[in-house]
């Protein structure tokens, strides 16, 4: 009874202070996400999430924040199921392993390559829905620490719409 007494103490105490790792998120001012594009391209990023947000940075993390501080609500990464990244030859392996180790994207993300550029991130988000890859963001994540060689599906435009190639 002792220990359960302390606890709540210690946690008291804690949450007096403001020192908790909780915090609360008025659910209102949550902005959900359905797709990312991720861009690397003359050494900076550009994150892409629909209706013209956008975040540029020298990192990936910092192109999310550059996002998040554009916005009057919270970006909620969690709901997006599909995570573009544009193939622009500026260290493509790079890119795919920063965006695999950035902890805002959920693990079970399909992940795709483009060489599009200039895509919308809604549209995108409405045919990868109906399409989902097998390939997500925690399989590449195992594979590139294995060492193991990575194939993406491919996301193309044609004729008006989208197509996606297999690995």
């Amino acid at each position: 009874m002792r220990k359960v007494v302390r606890f709540l103490l210690l946690a008291a105490a804690l949450a007096a202070l403001g020192l908790l790792p909780f915090r609360a998120t008025d659910a209102a001012k949550l902005i959900p996400v359905r797709a990312v594009i991720v861009t690397r391209d003359g050494g900076s990023y550009t994150v892409d999430v629909g209706q013209a947000v956008r975040g540029v940075g020298r990192t990936l993390s910092e192109a999310l924040e550059d996002l998040r501080a554009g916005v009057s609500g919270e970006i909620f990464f969690p709901t997006a199921e599909e995570i573009v990244v544009t193939d622009t030859g500026d260290d493509f392996a790079g890119t795919v392993s920063a965006v695999t180790e950035e902890s805002a994207f959920q693990p079970a993300a399909g992940l795709y390559r483009t060489e599009e550029r200039g895509l919308d991130a809604s549209a995108v988000a409405a045919y990868l829905a109906a399409h989902p890859s097998e390939v997500t963001l925690v399989r590449v994540r195992g594979a590139l620490h294995a060492g193991e060689p990575v194939a993406l599906p491919t996301l193309r435009v044609e004729g008006g719409g989208f197509a996606v190639d297999a690995p």
